[in-house]
């Protein structure tokens, strides 16, 4: 139970070791708002994730984790692999290596889970938290207590209409089936979601959605400048559509020579976008790979580019873009055009060409494209506070504690 009304003790697990997304970027400001408002919380964090984070400037020194889980299969495994790619090309047919490699390290990778389990379990039985916060891999490591009955409550996070593309293998989407039906309460972040989950046998009243997501606006804010940059930024799976945007930019270029594109972000397909990208012969303009400090291109790009394949409400990287005054071209699925509209950007099919149309509209009329940036920061700024998400989530953690929980 809580006290006075406040959130109980809550052990937050954001465990991901296949790369930085908007998931884990959001719920490690969440963890830090938390800390803010003197909430009782622990972080159990992979220390791959942990050093990413610091990195990018999510997680700062006085936000220390409680338990770091160390990753020596992981590690193993990127020296391994990386040492029989090195001196490779990314030329057209060169993609299968690629991937068999991608799911040589995916595998490896996730062996850290199984021994994680043994620390983390150790840390709560000694520690003893009233409450857990789930995130991405944090549901498979606390499994076992749970099927023993050792665990504490748990809400799990759930971020991806597709619990298959979010999970990767099939393996691991039966085991996050069952973190889910162990759950107390499921956390969506869409109704979208919401109704996925409803269909994967959920029930109803154990699922609670979130108004919107949360973006530090102090961060991600526009450039004195704009510049003629396209923003594709997300982790390279199917769902993302990174093909399809890469395809775009070629048609763009046609015609705006003065156009320079970026894919801000890693996964399993990055041997395949780089493959595609020295096809279209757009490697002198176009970056491959996450940035450390991704705000600084955010705030001095013209587009942002989101084109998921079913939904793009609530896209971290889409709120930070929009954020960052960047004006927005969006596939036209899901709950998109709760996001964008025609007064913040331009909704689109699914088809290079259709993408590539808005895109040069965007550019070839600047005072248009920063007026849309301008309207699309207000919204962020109106409907995804980060005050408001930490609201909902001390509700989510209340509710949590009490037997029976049930939706808001």
């Amino acid at each position: 139970m809580t006290e006075n009304g406040r959130a109980p003790a809550v052990a937050m697990l954001l465990l991901n070791n296949s790369g930085i997304g908007g998931a884990e970027r959001r719920f490690a400001q969440v963890y830090e708002g938390l800390r803010d408002r003197k909430i009782a919380i622990s972080l159990v964090i992979n220390e791959s994730l942990l050093a990413g984070l610091r990195r990018t400037g999510v997680l700062v020194s006085n936000g220390a984790p409680t338990l770091v889980l160390k990753e020596r299969v992981g590690r193993l495994a990127r020296y391994v692999i990386g040492r029989a790619s090195e001196g490779e090309s990314h030329e057209v047919g060169r993609e299968t290596p690629g991937r068999m490699r991608t799911a040589l390290a995916f595998g490896l990778r996730k062996a850290d889970y199984a021994i994680g389990c043994l620390s983390v379990g150790w840390w709560l039985l000694r520690r003893r938290p009233k409450l857990l916060h789930l995130v991405l891999g944090g549901a498979y490591v606390v499994l076992p207590l749970q099927m023993m009955g050792w665990a504490p409550p748990a809400v799990v996070s759930v971020v991806n209409p597709s619990l298959r593309e979010m999970v990767g293998s099939a393996l691991g989407l039966r085991l996050y089936r069952l973190a889910l039906r162990l759950a107390r309460v499921v956390d969506a972040l869409s109704e979208s979601i919401r109704d996925a989950l409803v269909q994967e046998g959920i029930a109803p009243e154990r699922i609670w959605v979130s108004a919107g997501s949360c973006v530090n606006t102090t961060r991600f804010r526009p450039a004195s400048v704009k510049r003629p940059w396209v923003v594709f930024a997300g982790r390279l799976i199917p769902e993302k559509n990174p093909g399809l945007f890469v395809e775009a930019c070629a048609l763009v270029r046609a015609r705006v020579p003065a156009a320079r594109f970026f894919v801000l972000g890693e996964g399993p397909l990055r041997h395949q976008v780089l493959a595609l990208v020295q096809r279209q012969g757009l490697e002198s303009v176009t970056e491959v790979g996450w940035r450390t400090q991704v705000e600084s291109i955010l705030g001095e790009a013209m587009v942002f580019v989101s084109l998921q394949r079913t939904d793009n409400y609530p896209s971290q990287s889409l709120l930070e873009a929009m954020a960052c005054g960047a004006a927005a071209v969006a596939t036209d699925v899901g709950l998109t055009w709760k996001l964008v509209d025609e007064t913040v950007g331009l909704l689109v099919k699914a088809e290079s060409a259709s993408v590539a149309d808005a895109v040069v509209r965007l550019l070839d009329d600047p005072c248009r494209a920063t007026a849309m940036g301008l309207r699309g920061r207000e919204r962020v700024m109106r409907q995804h506070s980060m005050d408001a998400y930490l609201d909902y989530l001390e509700s989510v953690y209340q509710s949590a504690c009490r037997p029976g929980a049930g939706r808001q």
